[in-house]
């Protein structure tokens, strides 16, 4: 990876952390190298179907998931300008986009904390408390548990301020912590349904990090990030025991709408190019 981490506050309690990504790439170059890593075959492939071998098929419903609703199925129809009006469109919703945050903080989890990591579910009792899909991520491994929230903003402290805001941060874990006394199974579910039961004291001595991740339009002076730094001392759990983890990071990109507008076309030029191979091959 061309991203490193540094941390730029943490807390009195020393409990919580948070920390930038950060680089020596030029904005552009920044925008590039998260869509290479977003869209490389086996990677993305990764995300959606571990360890099972894809197809074209697959590789272009895959794709789709990064274009409009009304470019599915027309990709080659759809010129820049109709991309931007659909951003224009959509922009001002603050959840315009947010699963491409969702879906870069599990590539990062995997990069930086835990290759072995992959999608799941987690269930406790008849419950399932934490899923893969919406504004979570739930991602584990024998060794780690990785929970997440990931916002895609504007500007980073309304990114910060909406994860800690939100109860479900907050809750999501303190519900996890609950519902591990005297739970007699625990079962974590992979993206094909592949299960592994584990008992409370397995489960309780599973190392868990509790990630928030802001992707964001970046802000000059960086000094005015220090407002951010500073709700870290917002965050306040219960019965937080001493291995796990909450740590929030951000990364500063050009532009939200460029980099929405950067994935959208790419996304389109992969798809039709999968798409006259297989025209081709047909003829």
């Amino acid at each position: 990876m061309s991203l490193t981490i540094t941390s730029k506050a943490v807390s009195k309690c020393s409990k919580y952390e948070f920390s930038i990504y950060e680089h020596t790439l030029t904005l552009v170059e920044l925008d590039n190298f998260i869509l290479e890593s977003m869209y490389e075959e086996e990677k993305l492939n990764y995300l959606f179907q571990l360890n099972t071998r894809f197809n074209r098929k697959d590789r272009i419903k895959q794709l789709q998931r990064f274009i409009g609703n009304p470019f599915v199925n027309r990709e080659e129809n759809v010129d820049d300008i109709d991309i931007r009006a659909n951003i224009s469109d959509n922009i001002s919703r603050q959840s315009y986009y947010t699963f491409f945050a969702e879906a870069l903080l599990a590539r990062l989890n995997i990069d930086f904390i835990d290759n072995n990591l992959v999608s799941g579910v987690l269930k406790i009792g008849d419950n399932v408390s934490v899923t893969s899909h919406g504004a979570d991520v739930c991602m584990y491994s024998s060794d780690i548990l990785v929970l997440g929230e990931a916002k895609f903003y504007g500007n980073l402290y309304g990114g910060t301020y909406k994860i800690l805001k939100d109860k479900s941060f907050k809750s999501k874990l303190e519900d996890y912590i609950a519902r591990l006394q005297g739970a007699n199974t625990i079962t974590l579910k992979n993206i094909h349904g592949d299960i592994t039961n584990k008992t409370e004291c397995e489960i309780q001595k599973l190392p868990l990090v509790l990630s928030g991740f802001i992707l964001h339009t970046a802000e000059s002076p960086t000094k005015k990030y220090d407002k951010s730094y500073k709700l870290i001392e917002k965050i306040s759990i219960s019965n937080f025991p001493s291995h796990y983890k909450i740590h929030l990071f951000h990364l500063p990109i050009e532009s939200k709408a460029e980099l929405i507008f950067r994935a959208q076309r790419k996304a389109l030029d992969l798809i039709i190019q999968l798409k006259h191979y297989d025209q081709s091959k047909e003829s």
